[in-house]
């Protein structure tokens, strides 16, 4: 197997600003008119906890102001930290942001038992912050990251000063993927016109998520990173085992940010505002014509709505 982005292959850190990679992604954030200048670094590691290998991105702005916010912010089902690049980029010019790969997907190691149980990932999370010795932290998680991060609030509150869910509500309306179905591509451009199909986004954001989030095998096809054992949501539809409900969100005591797209497949506006209605301290927003991937495609909306939360804490 091969990757098609650059990697850490041993403990030493890797960084990333001097990558074609990084000039690509210089180049998509012009696109969308964000700041380019004085650019944040990102350094990728790899770190060992609880058995398994994990890739982390550590994004810092280039001035080191003490005691500033640090963002964790989870990536969803078959993607990759790096799904958090374009608002990454901007977001760690005021705070520090990290991002890790999750068990089995992106530049992380698969596990070796095939167990994916949310509960076990979400330990991965903590275990994560721990070793790297984050403070109490703003934990945004994604789709799946979403529901990782519901459990992180609920089983470890010491490690969250506040929470951020997107694109997630208990009971959502999708159901995951099919276990053990190996999906193959005969281009990065194939993968990409694949994907455009469930979002308004840029080719040339999708390309670049595309280098992130497939291998190239032996026989020249590409297959995405993420472990087919894994099917993200579970065996019945709509249903994600395990995932807090809305009673059980009630217990949520930090400061709570429920953000969802408009034009979301994923969750309906009912069940995102009783989200947020339900946790003590939790606010609702929707940004506009956006779907799931509401970050990839109105990155400056999500900026705002994140930085708006985090400054008010």
């Amino acid at each position: 197997m091969s990757y098609l982005n650059v990697v850490p292959d041993n403990d030493e850190p890797v960084l990333l600003n001097n990558t074609p990679e990084f000039t690509e992604l210089l180049a998509i954030s012009a696109e969308f008119g964000l700041e380019v200048n004085n650019p944040p670094t990102c350094v990728s590691r790899n770190l060992v906890v609880r058995g398994l290998r994990f890739n982390v991105l550590d994004w810092q702005g280039a001035t080191d102001c003490p005691g500033k916010p640090t963002l964790f912010m989870v990536h969803g089902g078959a993607v990759t930290a790096h799904t958090w690049d374009l608002v990454a980029l901007q977001l760690a010019r005021h705070y520090r942001v990290v991002t890790p790969d999750i068990r089995s997907h992106g530049d992380s190691e698969w596990a070796r038992d095939g167990d994916y149980d949310h509960h076990k990932m979400m330990e991965d999370l903590a275990a994560i912050m721990r070793e790297m010795d984050l403070p109490p932290s703003i934990v945004i998680g994604h789709s799946l990251g979403g529901a990782l991060v519901e459990r992180l609030a609920l089983a470890h509150p010491e490690l969250t000063q506040a929470i951020a869910i997107v694109d997630f509500t208990p009971e959502p309306n999708y159901p995951g993927l099919p276990i053990d179905v190996v999906r193959l591509f005969d281009s990065v451009e194939h993968y990409a016109e694949r994907a455009s199909k469930y979002g308004d986004r840029k080719l040339s954001e999708l390309t670049y998520a595309a280098r992130h989030e497939l291998l190239q095998r032996l026989d020249g096809k590409l297959m995405p990173k993420h472990d087919p054992r894994h099917g993200m949501g579970g065996a019945e539809p709509g249903y994600y085992p395990g995932t807090p409900g809305f009673e059980q969100m009630k217990a949520v005591a930090v400061p709570a940010a429920v953000i969802w797209g408009s034009d979301s497949f994923f969750v309906t506006d009912e069940k995102s505002q009783r989200l947020a209605q339900v946790m003590p301290q939790g606010e609702g927003h929707c940004i506009d014509a956006a779907g799931h991937q509401l970050f990839l495609e109105q990155p400056q909306a999500f900026i705002d709505v994140i930085r708006v939360f985090v400054d008010r804490l």
